[in-house]
């Protein structure tokens, strides 16, 4: 637990006991800062009887304050309205976020969900995360090469192949009577099962090929002084020192023949491959020969088709890929929109009740020759609190009290906390205002701070009198130990 007012330091751990009444009923709890995650149930003795976290206990207190129809977190609710010095909340013009830190969005969707329009966006929302998920997921894919990547330029390279392969074949077809059977063998199931596997060999052959050519120049490259392979040897030996063996001269002969030793091995392990890679093209030739040869097609041109076939037929995948891409962000634009309307009436339909108050606030705080602090959203992530042409620092601190009383006149919100520097920034005659105003309200809990009350007149001091639940002054302390007394 953070003891920035250095409590802890000077009176040690020690435990705080508070009481909630709701609907007539007490509920009693207990904190102890040595074990400040944890909230203790107790009875009127403020005796333990069950323990809790704290995400128990503020999910409780949102049941009781019966904010549980909404969707963020307690203390995500209350949390911007809780002004307490070195807490946060005290910008005047982010009247709504929890810190400075925290994005527009984020503090424009707990203004929507206090004004319980969450049900409002909820099901186009789901809709355009979906969409934007399986955006993310074809991307990744397609990154990945999972699946195929290409460009519209590409795109339109395939379609000019899908035309152009599909005439050659209708061409051969017409012009050639074996070219009839040789099309129609490609729908021979076991003769395309035979051609793929064909295939499949031949490109592994090549990288087979391209492996050996490269073992026999290494082979070639290699000399005495290792200076001269230690790519080589990095390659073979990842984990020797490399620079360490450049050092010891007399092993250079030594690894030469080792690197040699391992090329060799390497070289007869890829060469049967490639033999054995031979006698498996070979056997599939023969076999798609017979099979051609049943049905009375030459099979240089069942090859011809098949490979014209084979390429149209990538060039459509890809093709059909990018169609899902693009047709998902469409879907994705369109739910964006649907959405981006959505918020604009729920927006407008905020500014204008909020609007009405903070001007009434204005009337009665100023009068109606000063201007009234407004609320503007510009759209889900971005917004304006401000007092048009009156941005003084008075109006500015004025204009968030207001808002926060527009908020319990509108919302669930059950309390405001305000601490004594907000109205150290307000002008005198507008504090005495504020003070009737806060005073007036009945349903809703407020906690202020205040000093210097006789400055603001016998009737504010009067107001806070009645209203005062703990005061404090240099020998009325909180705790029973001035610790800010040099010692």
């Amino acid at each position: 637990m953070d003891d920035k007012a250095g409590v802890i330091k000077s009176l040690g751990h020690h435990s705080y006991n508070f009481e909630f009444i709701f609907n007539n009923i007490s509920y009693f709890f207990k904190r102890s800062t040595d074990e400040s995650n944890i909230v203790h149930i107790c009875n009127i003795n403020y005796e333990i009887i069950n323990n809790i976290s704290i995400d128990e206990y503020t999910a409780k207190l949102k049941e009781l304050y019966y904010l549980d129809h909404l969707v963020s977190s307690f203390r995500s609710l209350v949390s911007p309205f809780s002004r307490i010095w070195n807490k946060g909340a005290l910008d005047p013009e982010q009247p709504f976020s929890g810190d400075a830190k925290e994005s527009a969005g984020k503090a424009i969707g707990r203004l929507i969900d206090l004004f319980e329009h969450m049900t409002d966006i909820a099901e186009e929302k789901s809709v355009l995360d979906a969409h934007n998920e399986r955006k993310k997921l074809i991307s990744k894919s397609m990154n990945a090469e999972i699946i195929p990547k290409i460009n519209k330029a590409q795109y339109k390279t395939n379609q000019k192949i899908i035309t152009g392969n599909t005439n050659t074949i209708e061409a051969l077809k017409r012009g050639f009577t074996g070219a009839l059977s040789a099309y129609e063998a490609l729908f021979d199931e076991e003769l395309r099962k035979l051609q793929q596997q064909k295939n499949e060999f031949s490109s592994q052959k090549k990288d087979v090929l391209v492996k050996i050519d490269r073992i026999k120049r290494d082979l070639l490259g290699v000399t005495p002084r290792l200076t001269a392979n230690i790519a080589l040897v990095k390659e073979f030996f990842p984990n020797v020192d490399a620079k360490r063996l450049e050092q010891v001269e007399s092993f250079h002969q030594n690894i030469s023949k080792m690197v040699q030793r391992e090329l060799k091995r390497d070289l007869e392990l890829y060469s049967e491959r490639l033999s054995n890679f031979n006698v498996e093209i070979d056997s599939l030739d023969n076999k798609i020969r017979l099979g051609l040869a049943s049905k009375g097609t030459p099979d240089d041109m069942f090859t011809r088709v098949f490979e014209l076939k084979e390429l149209a037929d990538k060039a459509a995948e890809e093709n059909n890929f990018y169609d899902k891409k693009k047709a998902i962000e469409k879907e994705a634009l369109l739910s964006k929109e649907r959405l981006e309307a959505i918020y604009v009436d729920i927006f407008l339909s905020i500014e204008a009740v909020m609007n009405i108050k903070l001007k009434n606030f204005n009337n009665v705080v100023y009068g109606p020759s000063r201007n009234a602090s407004q609320l503007r959203i510009k759209n889900a992530n971005s917004y304006n609190f401000i007092s048009p042409e009156d941005t003084g620092t008075g109006k500015s601190y004025a204009g968030l009290v207001g808002f926060d009383l527009a908020m319990l006149s509108l919302t669930h919100l059950p309390f405001i906390i305000h601490d004594s520097v907000i109205y150290k920034n307000i002008e005198v005659p507008a504090t005495r205002n504020i003070i009737r105003i806060l005073a007036s309200v009945k349903r809703k809990q407020i906690f202020l701070s205040f000093d210097e009350a006789t400055k603001f007149g016998a009737k504010v001091e009067r107001l806070l009198r009645i209203h005062t639940v703990l005061k404090l002054s240099d020998d009325d302390l909180l705790y029973n130990k001035d610790w800010r007394e040099q010692q």
